[in-house]
């Protein structure tokens, strides 16, 4: 449940492709899960839609930064605390237009709530690619703060 909670709390994820070099490919982009897959929209064309093809195998890679725990007296006594989920799957090109709606209607509500009843085009919806990522594994990974460090926000910075 934590590790659905971390996803389903982020607005963005890097998205790993196996790149034809045998490089990995990674891009960051807006997802949403619905059910027990993940989706993200982008360019209908490209290097990650021609790695897709190739070779679906994929990760996804959530991060939640939470803040730092100051544990001691010096900059190297200090604690990053984050959760973390690194999915791991197969990813396909959705073709059905209904689900591309869908999904880009929910991606919309999810970012920017209140514009998901606005128009959208069937000519723009064609045009975008539109992925799934069927889940076949993932692992989370945290760092809570110590009971006697002393918690900052993310945004705070520590000396």
């Amino acid at each position: 449940e934590e590790m659905l909670d971390v996803i389903d709390r982020s607005d963005c994820a890097v998205v790993c492709t196996n790149n034809g070099d045998g490089y990995p490919y990674g891009t960051p982009v807006n997802v949403i899960r619905i059910g027990e897959h993940l989706y993200f929209h982008g360019r209908s064309r490209g290097t990650r839609t021609s790695n897709i093809l190739r070779d679906p195998r994929c990760s996804v890679t959530f991060v939640e930064e939470r803040g730092y725990d100051c544990v001691g007296d010096c900059a190297c006594d200090t604690e990053t605390l984050f959760r973390s989920v690194f999915v791991f799957g197969r990813m396909s090109v959705v073709e059905d237009e209904a689900l591309k709606r869908e999904v880009l209607t929910a991606l919309t509500e999810k970012l920017i709530p209140g514009r998901s009843s606005d128009r959208m085009p069937q000519e723009r919806i064609a045009m975008t690619g539109v992925y799934e990522v069927t889940v076949e594994s993932m692992t989370g990974k945290y760092r809570n703060g110590s009971p006697d460090g002393v918690f900052r926000e993310k945004s705070a910075h520590v000396v």
